[in-house]
């Protein structure tokens, strides 16, 4: 729903690889900035806030939020559905209640709307983050840590690779 800018988005095929990575910087973001250079997109921006002490003193508890931006023309999609709403439960599907490594659990606080200008607007979805221990410990299986961490430099370098 942010790679295609129809009305079929949902009907499209998935994308590959390399698509998905291309959305990272340019529509799934973490700088709070939007580039509009002419293209109608749909934006995802994510950011860290709220910091509080929590029962790791390695780690602090915070908010989440992911701000979906999405152009007026394309909030319409088949069916009566709205590419805002739709962004939004499937980040909630993938984040809500789910542990993710070196930031906590994730706890859905709640979702508002948001209006940019007259031609911009969305949602925040907040999510608490909850750190513990857990953190600290190293994965049970040396195997699983090690290929981790070789799947995480490949999908760096294939992100970050110079033309």
């Amino acid at each position: 729903m942010l790679y295609y800018t129809d009305r079929d988005a949902l009907d499209r095929p998935n994308l590959t690889d390399e698509q998905r990575l291309g959305l990272f910087g340019k529509q799934i973001k973490i700088v709070p900035k939007i580039y509009v250079d002419g293209s109608v997109l749909a934006y995802v921006i994510i950011s860290f806030d709220n910091f509080t002490p929590s029962s790791s003193p390695q780690f602090r508890d915070n908010i989440i939020t992911f701000d979906i931006i999405c152009h007026f023309d394309q909030w319409h999609l088949k069916d009566f559905q709205l590419r805002p709403y739709r962004i939004a439960a499937e980040i909630d599907s993938m984040f809500n209640e789910q542990h993710l490594t070196g930031i906590g659990e994730l706890h859905f606080l709640g979702a508002s709307q948001i209006i940019l200008n007259d031609e911009f607007a969305g949602l925040t979805l907040m999510y608490e983050a909850i750190h513990g221990g857990e953190d600290k410990k190293s994965t049970p299986n040396p195997d699983d840590e090690e290929q981790f961490i070789a799947d995480f430099n490949e999908l760096y370098n294939q992100s970050y690779r110079k033309p």
